[in-house]
C-alpha cells in the first residue's frame, strides 16, 4: 500500500508531500544538509525565519478576520450582506464550503512540522546542556513554542483534529482528543519557558516568540481547556476518560460541555498568567502614562502599531514591514474607500460594532470608547472625512459604526514608504498585557481564592481607561465579579478576535447572544415607532443626525486628524480620535471643508424642530443615520449577520468550528470527518 507523507496538512500540490527534513536540506541556489543550517544561532534563526513568514502571510495574515473570531459575538458582526465570508461567525456551519479555511489548516500543518523538527536537531547537537541560557536554548524555546501556538490554533478553530504526525510517514491517521492535545501542548511549553529570554533580554524584542508570552500562552490554553465548549457526541470514545458536565441539549452531533476537572486547568491557568503579568514579562508593562496633550495611556499602544512600531504593552507580535504584512487596516480598520487617488485608503473594514453595543456599553469618560469604535470614514477621491451609513455594505458605502484601532490616517507618518492598503506593515498584536492581566482576573474570578486580586487587576484597567479610580470596580465575587471580568474584556479588545472566545468559554454564549439580538429587536422598534430609542445609560440613537463638512484651520484647506475630545458641544472633535490626514493628492486640492461635524449622534432632535432648523440655516444637512436600518434588507441583514445560528438552538451548543479540509477526510480511511453540521465534501 502506498504510504502517504503527513503534515497532516494533506495537501493537494505535491511541495507538501516533503518531509520537513526535505526543506532544511534545500538552499538556494545548491543544497546543503542540517549541518550547515544550524552551524551557528545565526543560520538556525534564519531557518527558523521561514515558520515566522508563513504564519504572517497564510495564518495571521488579514488578522483575524480569516478566522472570523470578531465577526461574531454580541458587540461585533460583518455588514456584508449577502455574503458567505461570516457563516461560521454566524454559527452557521451548514453553509460553510468544507474548504474555506483550507490554507490555514494547511499552513498551520506544515509550520507545526517544520518547528518541531528544528526543535529536534536543535536538541540533537548537545548545545542544550548547559545552566546558563543562551541563543541556542532561546531558539529551541522558539521553535517548540511555535509548534505549540500552531497546535493551538488548530484546536481552537478546527475542534478535535488528527494531531502528532509530523515528520512520519503513516498509513492511518484519526482524531485525536483536543483534550489530550492541550495536555502535550502545556506540558511542552512547560518544559522549555524557562530557556528562553522575557520580553527586552538578550535582544529578544516582542516581535519574537519568547518566555514572557510561552508563559501568557500557557495560561491561555489552560483557561480554555478548563472552559466551556462544544464537543462531539458523533465520534465514541474520542474523549477517553475525560468526564464532563454538561448545558443544554445534545443535538446528536454535539454538545456544550466543561470537564469536571475543569479547575485543575484554572489553577495552571493562574499560574501561569500570573508569572507573564507580574514576575516573568520582562520590558512589556502595561501602558498608564501618555506624556501627549490627548493624555491617552490605552490609544497609545494603537499609536505604536499604526506607527509601524512595537509597543511596549505587547508580549507578542507577529512581526511586518511595509511592502510586507499588516492587512489589519485593510479587512479590520477605519473604512475607507477603493479610489486610487490614495491607495491605501482603500480599506474593506469587515468588522463592524453592533449598534447597541456601540451606544449602550462604553460609560461616560472612557477614553477606549473612542478609540476603538468610529462613525466616519476616510473618502480618498475627495480627501474628506465621510459618516459611513447603516445599514448593509462595506468600507464607507455602509455597515455604520466600525473598528477605530487600525487607521492608515493614525501613524506618525501615515506617508510612510511601500505602505500598500493590504500590506501596511503594520505588527500584528498577537496578545498584550492588558488580555493576560484580564484573563489572569478570570482565573482568579473562577477559583474564588483571591477575588480581591481579580478585582484590583481588573481595576488597574479601567484606571488607565478613565485616568482616575473613580470609576472602579467594588469587591465583588462570584458571578459578579466573573461577569465584571467579561464585561471588561468585551471593553478593552473590541475587534481584537477575543469577544467571541470569552462568550463560548464562560459557558453564557446562547444567553448573551439572545440578549444582543433582543436589544436589537427593542432598538429597532423604537426607532420605528417614535424615530428614535433611548438606551438605559441615557444615550438615544435617532433616524437622522446633522452632518456638516467644515474647515478646522481657516484659509487653509488641509484636512487633520483629530485626537481625543471630551466636549460634546463639539462636533467636529467630538466623538473623538477620527477626522482625516492631509494626504495631498492633486484631485484634493480644489476641495475645502475636509472635515465632519455631527450634531445629534447621542441625542435627538426633532427633525421638525427649531434646533433641526437652526442647524440647517447653519449649513448642516439632515442625514439618514438609524432609519437606514429599518428599509429594504437591512433588518434582514442585522438579524442574519448578528448570530442568527441561535435561533432555533437555544438550548443546543453554539457551532463555531470551521472544517477540516476535503483532503484530510478523503484520505482517512473513514476515520476523519467533519462534525457540528460542517460538510464532508
Amino acid at each position: 500500500m502506498k504510504r502517504t507523507a503527513l503534515y497532516i496538512c494533506l495537501a493537494v500540490t505535491s511541495a507538501m508531500f516533503l518531509q520537513c527534513k526535505d526543506y532544511l536540506d534545500v538552499t538556494n541556489p545548491g543544497q546543503s544538509d542540517n549541518e550547515f543550517v544550524m552551524s551557528s544561532p545565526e543560520e538556525a534563526a534564519k531557518t527558523l525565519s521561514w515558520a515566522y513568514g508563513e504564519y504572517r502571510t497564510n495564518v495571521a495574515a488579514g488578522g483575524n478576520y480569516n478566522w472570523q473570531d470578531p465577526l461574531g459575538s454580541d458587540a461585533e458582526y460583518m455588514s456584508e450582506y449577502p455574503t458567505g465570508n461570516n457563516v461560521i461567525a454566524r454559527l452557521q456551519p451548514e453553509a460553510s464550503a468544507v474548504n474555506n479555511a483550507a490554507t490555514q489548516y494547511n499552513s498551520l500543518n506544515i509550520i507545526l512540522a517544520r518547528a518541531s523538527r528544528i526543535a529536534e536537531i536543535i536538541q540533537d547537537m548537545g548545545v542544550l546542556e548547559t545552566n546558563e541560557n543562551n541563543e541556542w536554548k532561546q531558539l529551541y524555546g522558539e521553535a517548540k513554542t511555535m509548534w505549540a501556538l500552531c497546535g493551538w490554533e488548530l484546536v481552537r478553530h478546527f475542534g478535535d483534529v488528527p494531531f502528532g504526525y509530523e515528520n512520519t510517514y503513516v498509513q492511518d491517521y484519526e482524531l485525536k482528543s483536543r483534550f489530550a492535545i492541550m495536555d502535550t501542548l502545556i506540558a511542552e511549553l512547560r518544559s522549555v519557558e524557562g530557556m528562553m529570554y522575557k520580553v527586552g533580554e538578550g535582544g529578544v524584542t516582542a516581535e519574537r516568540l519568547n518566555r514572557s508570552y510561552a508563559n501568557a500562552l500557557i495560561g491561555e490554553i489552560a483557561l480554555h481547556a478548563g472552559g466551556w465548549q462544544t464537543i462531539r457526541t458523533d465520534v465514541p470514545d474520542l474523549y477517553r476518560n475525560v468526564q464532563f458536565d454538561y448545558k443544554g441539549t445534545d443535538d446528536g452531533t454535539c454538545i456544550y460541555a466543561r470537564r469536571k476537572d475543569y479547575l485543575d486547568y484554572i489553577r495552571i491557568a493562574e499560574q501561569y498568567l500570573n508569572v507573564a503579568v507580574n514576575t516573568h514579562n520582562g520590558t512589556a508593562r502595561l501602558i498608564t502614562n501618555d506624556s501627549r496633550a490627548a493624555n491617552n495611556p490605552f490609544q497609545v499602544h494603537w499609536q505604536e502599531i499604526n506607527s509601524r512600531r512595537v509597543s511596549p504593552e505587547s508580549l507578542y507580535e507577529v512581526a511586518c514591514a511595509p511592502g510586507f504584512g499588516g492587512e489589519h487596516p485593510y479587512s479590520q480598520g477605519r473604512p475607507g474607500s477603493n479610489n486610487g487617488a490614495v491607495s491605501v485608503l482603500n480599506t474593506f473594514a469587515a468588522i463592524r460594532i453592533v449598534p447597541s453595543f456601540f451606544y449602550s456599553s462604553y460609560e461616560n469618560g472612557d477614553k477606549r470608547r473612542d478609540v476603538s469604535m468610529v462613525v466616519t470614514g476616510s473618502d480618498a477621491a475627495t480627501g474628506r472625512e465621510t459618516l459611513m451609513p447603516m445599514g448593509a455594505g462595506t468600507r464607507i458605502g455602509g455597515g455604520g459604526p466600525a473598528i477605530n484601532k487600525w487607521d492608515q490616517n493614525r501613524g506618525d507618518n501615515p506617508l510612510i514608504p511601500n505602505n500598500h492598503f493590504r500590506n501596511s506593515g503594520m505588527n500584528y498584536t498577537v496578545m498584550r498585557m492588558a488580555d493576560a492581566m484580564l484573563m489572569l482576573a478570570e482565573a482568579k474570578a473562577i477559583l474564588g481564592s483571591d477575588n480581591g486580586g481579580a478585582v484590583n487587576l481588573v481595576n488597574q484597567i479601567r484606571a488607565r481607561a478613565f485616568g482616575h479610580t473613580n470609576n472602579n470596580i467594588p469587591a465583588l465575587s462570584g458571578e459578579a465579579l466573573l461577569n465584571a471580568v467579561y464585561e471588561e474584556r468585551r471593553l478593552e479588545l473590541l475587534g481584537e478576535g477575543d469577544v467571541r472566545w470569552d462568550m463560548i468559554r464562560s459557558g453564557k454564549f446562547n444567553e448573551r447572544a439572545i440578549k444582543v439580538r433582543q436589544e436589537m429587536e427593542n432598538m429597532m422598534a423604537g426607532l420605528t415607532s417614535n424615530g428614535y430609542y433611548t438606551f438605559p445609560n441615557g444615550r438615544t440613537i435617532s433616524n437622522y443626525i446633522w452632518t456638516k463638512h467644515v474647515q478646522l484651520n481657516p484659509g487653509s484647506s488641509a484636512a487633520e486628524v483629530t485626537q481625543e475630545s471630551t466636549n460634546p458641544n463639539d462636533p467636529v472633535s467630538f466623538p473623538g480620535w477620527r477626522g482625516i490626514y492631509n494626504w495631498n493628492a492633486a484631485v484634493h486640492a480644489s476641495v475645502a471643508a475636509k472635515n465632519l461635524a455631527i450634531k445629534g449622534l447621542y441625542n435627538y432632535i426633532d427633525p421638525n424642530g427649531a434646533e433641526a432648523a437652526a442647524l440647517e440655516a447653519d449649513g448642516y444637512v439632515r442625514t439618514e443615520w438609524a432609519i437606514k436600518m429599518l428599509q429594504g434588507t437591512n433588518p434582514a441583514m442585522y438579524r442574519a449577520a448578528i448570530l442568527d445560528g441561535i435561533v432555533g438552538r437555544e438550548n443546543m451548543a453554539p457551532r463555531y468550528y470551521h472544517p477540516m479540509p476535503l483532503t484530510v477526510i478523503d484520505q482517512s480511511k473513514g476515520k476523519v470527518k467533519n462534525g457540528y453540521g460542517l460538510p464532508n465534501n
